[in-house]
């Protein structure tokens, strides 16, 4: 049975953005099935222009930090190629969890000009509203993601936090939450992220102009990976929370119907290829909009013999899966 809040996404942004049907050619459908070996991610909803700051932005990540499967980079002696820090360099160290920072920022706030408030008031967290000055929420905050709606939120960026905010995961119907700057928490900057092994601030998922999906993990590019044993900054993604994290991993490490960079090489080709068991990194596109890095055994028809085909990527929503390409 599909899940009606998926449904729902798609009949939306049908009617907004793009359809959500199958691609027969090119990129993939976002109502495949299959299972994954991977961490996972997907959906398209968008955050409001009106809550930035000259130190935050109201793209926060999306997901809560009790449903992302992080990757695990607690360093130990007995794994001399793990990441510490942001360095990127093999340590033996262990990882360090920084005390919160001091809010220096007053919190974000918005207001409705004084006039009737369009929502119930004193509605708990996760409720349903549409009034961006939060006035119907018990928080005082509307996180509203264009298209789908608002939720009723802990906070809007990460100045309303003592680490980051982690944005809506509309999927879910869940509304943005504070956390501590843990490792796969969404973060705004490198300030958010306060555990040495996940320091950085990574861009793990994102629509030009609609919505960019933040996370603290080892790495934002391939130049934070100074280990030669682990060059490759590669997503986990997590589906179902709306989220993952981006950690530095070997050459040919990640097994198909995982995820991979799409950031072209200088060559048009995926920098995931060097990250993939099978050299082969392919794109999934959610609803036209979501472009999602898969390994799988092929990229086109020449990478199959025997007059097979290569299909799509594809993400699955409603199982919270990702489905690598294969020869058929």
């Amino acid at each position: 049975m599909r899940n009606p809040r998926a449904t729902l996404i798609c009949t939306l942004i049908t009617l907004g953005l793009a359809g959500c049907g199958d691609k027969t050619t090119g990129t993939a459908s976002d109502t495949a099935t299959g299972t994954s070996s991977g961490d996972t991610t997907a959906s398209v909803p968008t955050t409001t222009d009106a809550d930035t700051s000259a130190s935050s932005t109201s793209t926060a990540t999306p997901t809560t930090s009790t449903t992302i499967p992080t990757t695990d980079i607690t360093a130990t002696s007995d794994d001399p190629a793990t990441t510490s820090g942001t360095t990127g360099e093999d340590t033996t160290g262990e990882c360090i969890d920084l005390p919160p920072q001091e809010t220096t920022t007053e919190s974000s706030s918005t207001t409705n000009g004084g006039g009737p408030c369009q929502d119930p008031p004193d509605q708990p967290q996760d409720a349903a509203c549409s009034d961006l000055s939060g006035c119907g929420c018990a928080s005082g905050k509307c996180f509203l993601v264009p298209i789908l709606g608002g939720l009723c939120s802990e906070c809007l960026d990460d100045d309303d936090c003592p680490g980051g905010c982690t944005a809506p995961n509309p999927i879910a119907g869940v509304g943005a939450t504070c956390n501590l700057g843990e490792p796969g928490a969404g973060c705004n900057s490198d300030a958010t992220c306060r555990n040495t092994c996940a320091a950085t601030c990574g861009l793990v998922l994102g629509v030009q102009g609609i919505i960019d999906v933040s996370t603290c993990g080892q790495c934002e590019t391939n130049a934070d990976c100074l280990s030669a044993k682990r060059p490759n900054c590669s997503p986990d993604y997590d589906v179902a929370g709306f989220g993952g994290q981006l950690s530095c991993k070997p050459d040919h490490s990640v097994p198909n119907n995982v995820g991979c960079s799409l950031t072209d090489d200088g060559m048009g080709e995926p920098l995931g290829n060097h990250a993939c068991q099978s050299g082969k990194c392919g794109e999934a596109s959610v609803m036209g909009q979501l472009k999602l890095g898969i390994c799988g055994e092929c990229n086109a028809n020449a990478d199959c013999r025997n007059g097979q085909v290569c299909s799509d990527p594809m993400v699955d929503l409603n199982g919270g899966t990702l489905i690598g390409s294969v020869c058929v």
